[in-house]
């Protein structure tokens, strides 16, 4: 595999078969297509040297087009809803290899969905796996609010007619805020050797570094009801 080092790829994944949404990758949000926001901080990030968006939609590649970005088809059998997003990096990946020759020592994962990411952000997590040899990936993440603590979660039974905690027996020793081990979750970006990417199969390679941004960057766009939220936010400068 010839890898380019020193190179960072940042992919965009943005299918049009939308089921909550119909091409919601490009439903206006305060008047900017949604993938807007996504390319417009790769594009300030000064780490980010290319920008290719795999998309199997007419309207979408047309759209990322428009603002200079490079799209590459997304072949159909990875359009569905069940399509993992390690599936279309590894396409994009060895669809570079063999068209180029070459592929970048770094691959930026950008779900359009997640607006709020900040050009900032994608630097300091770039530049977090440039600067540690020994790590296969870094990533941001949030602090698992209180209330969606894993240890306050519950399941359902007997047909939704009994409710009980998911994890009674780890609740019996964390059930205060002062007691629960802190857990992280996704936040809003992942990045990845590429060579760790194709040959583990895995985006989060380990040593993966950890990037803890705050909640409300994290923010991701899924029904009609993030929508109309993030325009809130948007428009009362909350963000």
């Amino acid at each position: 595999m010839n890898i380019l080092h020193n190179t960072v790829w940042g992919i965009i994944t943005a299918r049009g078969g939308s089921k909550s949404i119909p091409l919601k990758n490009i439903v206006p949000v305060c008047g900017e297509p949604l993938i807007v926001y996504t390319i417009n901080a790769a594009k300030k990030a000064q780490t980010i040297d290319r920008i290719i968006c795999s998309t199997d939609h007419e309207e979408i590649a047309k759209t990322v087009e428009a603002y200079d970005v490079e799209v590459i088809e997304r072949p159909t059998h990875l359009g569905g809803d069940l399509t993992a997003s390690i599936d279309v990096m590894i396409d994009v990946a060895d669809n570079l290899l063999k068209k180029e020759g070459g592929v970048a020592e770094i691959l930026v994962l950008f779900q359009p969905t997640s607006i709020f990411i900040t050009s900032k952000q994608i630097d300091t997590t770039v530049n977090a796996l440039k600067n540690n040899s020994k790590a296969k990936s870094s990533q941001t993440v949030i602090k698992v609010p209180h209330q969606f603590h894993a240890h306050n979660q519950r399941i359902m039974f007997d047909n939704d007619k009994d409710i009980a905690f998911a994890y009674e027996k780890e609740r019996e020793k964390g059930y205060s805020k002062q007691t629960k081990p802190v857990y992280y979750t996704y936040g809003n970006l992942i990045v990845t050797r590429t060579k760790s990417l194709i040959e583990d199969k895995t985006f989060f390679g380990r040593p993966s570094i950890p990037i803890i941004i705050p909640l409300y960057n994290a923010y991701d766009l899924d029904g009609q009801d993030d929508i109309e939220m993030a325009e809130l936010m948007i428009r009362n400068k909350l963000i």
